[in-house]
């Protein structure tokens, strides 16, 4: 009680200097049921008037769901501006995510370094510019996603679906891509540095200047893709099929 008294004039207080609502979640630890909460509280004591309380309420967003795509149940809820924060707020409060429906989301800037999207469903998501560092993908259904930009180093897309992806400028230096499929995916300029590609699929791909040096590529399929310019100096390649891969200006790995 002492503790949410402590936190209330806090929050009076920064409301008086013209704080906004994250602000005062920062400053006071809360979540956005805990700023409702605490808002209504400083209504009923007189301190915030009702216009006032309203006013907040409704800048807090509208309630939103994380739901699974194989049995629909609700794997985290809560009201936030956007899907994006929705699911940062999932992945800070330690909710499993993987197999969450996130069909079509916008999650572009997204920071879930680390978090677990396994067997997850994000067909044309927008994840430029997130950050999924050592994020785990595993069979992640991410076909036509955006992914221009996006921090994949050291991620686990083992088996992962990225059919028509725009993972164009992405960083996946030490991502585990094995029996991925990247059929027409756009990887152009990508950074491919020490990644582990083996039988994954490229099938009419672009991987133009895409730095692929030191990764594993045994058994991988090229079929009609676009390797111009693209480095592959040590490059393990054992088994890999190039033979009708575009080639101009490629550094290939020696024998």
């Amino acid at each position: 009680m002492e503790d949410e008294t402590g936190k209330v004039e806090v929050a009076r207080h920064l409301i008086g200097s013209g704080a906004d609502n994250t602000a005062l979640m920062e400053e006071c630890g809360l979540s956005v049921e805990g700023l409702v909460r605490l808002l209504t509280r400083m209504e009923e004591a007189g301190l915030l008037s009702r216009a006032e309380c309203d006013d907040r309420m409704s800048t807090l967003g509208r309630p939103l769901e994380i739901r699974n795509q194989f049995t629909d149940e609700v794997i985290f809820a809560a009201s936030m501006p956007t899907m994006r924060q929705l699911v940062e707020a999932a992945v800070r409060s330690g909710h499993v995510i993987s197999e969450a429906n996130l069909d079509g989301a916008d999650l572009s800037g997204l920071n879930a370094a680390g978090a677990d999207f396994s067997e997850a469903l994000m067909f044309r998501a927008n994840l430029e510019n997130a950050c999924l560092s050592g994020a785990t993908l595993f069979r992640c259904e991410l076909s036509e996603a955006r992914l221009t930009g996006a921090d994949l180093s050291n991620a686990q897309l083992t088996e992962a679906n990225l059919v028509a992806a725009d993972i164009s400028h992405a960083n996946l230096a030490g991502a585990c891509l094995v029996r991925a499929n990247l059929d027409r995916a756009d990887l152009e300029h990508a950074d491919l540095r020490g990644a582990d590609l083996r039988q994954a699929r490229f099938l009419d791909a672009n991987l133009r200047q895409a730095n692929m040096a030191g990764s594993r590529l045994s058994d991988a399929e090229f079929e009609r893709a676009d390797l111009s310019g693209a480095k592959l100096e040590g490059a393990d390649m054992n088994g890999a099929d190039i033979t009708s891969a575009k080639l101009n200006g490629t550094e290939l790995a020696e024998d």
